[in-house]
């Protein structure tokens, strides 16, 4: 069923400060505590749910996220149609999406033909001296993760690195700078090379594709690009000037739609598409689940289980690993219970159009 076929009735949104197991650090942010825009979309009694997890340096800030969203829920009529790009608008289209697979009766993923098995990957943040959290890393391997993607920057021990990587033979590791290696010499840039990672993400700024392309002529680590994937004319120029290997596209910044067709341009032009997250909860999730058995993500994305980002989810049943994997969920739309009682008790604002 089209989304555009539905008749909204209303939407309501909740600002939302989701408590961390532990603090999350990169190159760029440091977040003990999640804000988070939740949004419901209700037409004809069924309700459909999205999120907005901006990130500073990465997307609109919350503060324009939730104007927009004010903006819509005045206005759900145009949720869609004057909402520009980012997670304002990712968040109302995943609602839709999810709200239209309930109507047809189908599991989200299965709305949109993503028939490959989900693997999992947990992303490890930087603990006070600029290295990988070694705890997370035990908890993750522990926990069943054979993916895990390191955040680094310049002040990153890349020997801890190497021993870190010898130490859990069964993981397979990447890294992600979030652009700190730009001024970084050469020899450091050879040393990470030859770690032997999955791929290397987002190793310099995000608008010299031109500097990328030289790494990658020079490397043979794949070299993935995310941040100069924040606009589809990013995306474009990527393919175009031959700056990497990978391309991470987010749901949380494009939302469904835009994201699976970006993977399809990403693959005609021959390079490979790994959905990237944004620390969403279990809802925000949800629609990465379903979108990452699609044959065009051939890069393990970053999706992991409820449990090692967040003391409570809110969504029940939480999301769970089970031999590495993430299961598809077969009740009809995201697949998960929102909990709003949770949702209330952690939300600081409301709004919604009576």
């Amino acid at each position: 069923m089209r989304t555009s076929a539905l008749q909204i009735d209303r939407i309501t949104v909740w600002a939302v400060d989701l408590p961390m197991h532990r603090a999350f650090a990169s190159a760029t942010v440091d977040v003990a505590i999640r804000r988070l825009a939740i949004v419901k979309i209700e037409a004809g009694g069924v309700p459909g749910w999205g999120e907005a997890a901006p990130v500073p340096g990465h997307t609109d800030d919350f503060a324009t996220t939730w104007a927009q969203l004010a903006a819509a829920v005045g206005n759900p009529a145009a949720a869609l149609t004057s909402t520009p790009t980012g997670p304002a608008r990712a968040a109302c289209e995943q609602a839709l999406t999810d709200l239209a697979a309930k109507v047809d009766g189908q599991p989200l993923w299965q709305h949109f033909a993503a028939t490959e098995p989900v693997s999992a990957s947990a992303a490890i943040g930087l603990d006070d001296n600029h290295q990988p959290d070694s705890d997370a890393i035990a908890t993750a391997a522990a926990g069943g993760y054979r993916s895990m993607k390191l955040k680094l920057d310049a002040r990153t021990d890349i020997e801890l690195i190497r021993s870190t990587i010898a130490a859990y033979p069964e993981v397979a590791f990447a890294a992600d700078a979030n652009q700190s290696l730009a001024d970084c010499e050469p020899h450091e840039l050879m040393a990470i090379d030859q770690l032997g990672l999955a791929f290397l993400e987002q190793p310099g700024r995000a608008t010299d594709l031109d500097w990328h392309r030289r790494l990658r002529a020079v490397t043979d680590t794949p070299l993935a690009l995310d941040e100069s994937a924040a606009s589809t004319e990013g995306v474009a120029a990527i393919a175009a000037v031959g700056a990497a290997d990978i391309v991470t596209l987010k749901v949380g910044r494009f939302g469904p739609a835009t994201t699976l067709r970006l993977a399809e341009e990403v693959n005609a032009h021959g390079l490979q598409a790994r959905l990237g997250g944004l620390l969403e909860s279990g809802i925000g999730r949800a629609h990465s689940v379903a979108l990452a058995g699609r044959p065009e993500f051939s890069i393990v994305g970053d999706i992991a289980a409820s449990d090692f980002y967040f003391a409570a989810d809110l969504v029940h049943p939480p999301w769970r690993l089970r031999n590495g994997l993430l299961e598809k969920p077969l009740p009809p739309g995201i697949g998960v219970e929102v909990d709003e009682s949770l949702l209330a008790r952690h939300a600081f604002d409301f709004l919604r159009a009576e």
